[in-house]
């Protein structure tokens, strides 16, 4: 499914904003590594933002800086997941830490980070509204820290459960997901109600994105180099996981099976071991739950969106296209 009309038509701006703010870069070779890990994706977040700016007449530059420090932060964010997780591709590319080497996408995930509180600082604002920003980006920030760390203290835990699986993916991704929104909607002058309803699209939005993130994982589109199954690799706690342990009316034996598979080392992990996980997922009703679960999120977003005062039909109708994008994406 291709990217909503209102987001799709954000690309080529998107794309001067980042490349003006890049070209600068010193030395070559952290240029080279910033830009790698900016390049190929769907740009989602950042498109958002500018989608969501051009709504509301947010002045073009203030916009573009939320944009892109949401691409900023997303992309240290990767950089720092796919070393904690010994991913080798992204976006159908060598990971960063696979071509650059772990010192210097570490250093790139750096420069990223220090430059999502650059653009605050030049957004020009009011200092009151700047300090409103501040406070929702290092909230985001630290959220998200947390949410991974939730993640890879669950990795093969036999008593993980959807609870614990909601409160990841929530700290992870939920509120993540609508940072580029709510910057928007402080620099616009949206009042705190309006902005709290936002967060709350976004704490229905980012895990109806992230499922449908762990039902690709099953298939060769993810963008993984045609690699199957890398959240079972990783024994990452997905909705899949959480799913079959506390709903799936496995037999003991089943279960076992499972949890060896998602504690084995990645490089023990065989292709044999990730078809049995997927084939349990499938049998247990794991893949018919997430999907469901998926689509239920995509609709309470949409509903939530629609209770902003601020929002008008046109508006509604565009976020409505981005949901069903969130949950019928191939990739």
């Amino acid at each position: 499914m291709a990217l909503p009309v209102a987001l799709d038509e954000q690309g080529d701006r998107l794309d001067r904003a980042i490349s003006l703010r890049l070209a600068p870069i010193t030395p070559t070779s952290l240029q080279r590594a910033v830009e790698e890990s900016t390049r190929g994706g769907k740009r989602l977040r950042p498109r958002m933002a500018l989608w969501f700016g051009d709504c509301w007449g947010v002045e073009s530059a203030a916009a573009e800086g939320v944009a892109c420090l949401t691409e900023w932060l997303h992309s240290s964010f990767l950089i720092q997941d796919d070393i904690q997780d010994g991913d080798e591709w992204r976006r159908d590319q060598p990971t960063l830490w696979k071509s650059q080497g772990i010192p210097t996408a570490l250093n790139a995930a750096d420069w990223l980070l220090s430059s999502v509180y650059l653009e605050v600082g030049q957004i020009l604002v009011p200092d009151a509204i700047r300090s409103k920003l501040l406070t929702a980006v290092q909230d985001v920030h630290r959220r998200t820290v947390i949410g991974q760390q939730l993640d890879l203290d669950a990795r093969a835990d036999p008593d993980f459960n959807l609870e614990r699986y909601e409160q990841a993916v929530q700290w992870k991704t939920g509120r993540y997901l609508a940072l580029g929104m709510v910057g928007v909607a402080i620099l616009a002058k949206f009042d705190a109600s309006s902005i709290e309803l936002l967060w709350k699209v976004g704490d229905q939005l980012g895990p109806a994105f992230q499922i449908q993130d762990d039902l690709l994982d099953m298939t060769r589109s993810k963008g993984r180099g045609g690699q199957i199954g890398n959240d079972i690799l990783e024994g990452k706690p997905s909705i899949l996981f959480a799913h079959a342990l506390e709903r799936g009316d496995l037999s003991q034996a089943d279960r076992s099976s499972l949890i060896a598979v998602m504690g084995k080392p990645r490089n023990q992990t065989s292709e044999e071991d990730v078809e049995l996980v997927i084939e349990m997922c499938r049998s247990c009703g794991a893949i018919d739950f997430a999907r469901e679960q998926a689509r239920c999120r995509a609709d309470a977003a949409a509903l939530l969106f629609q209770q902003i005062p601020e929002i008008t039909p046109d508006v509604q109708e565009s976020f409505e296209q981005l949901t069903r994008f969130a949950v019928e994406r191939n990739r």
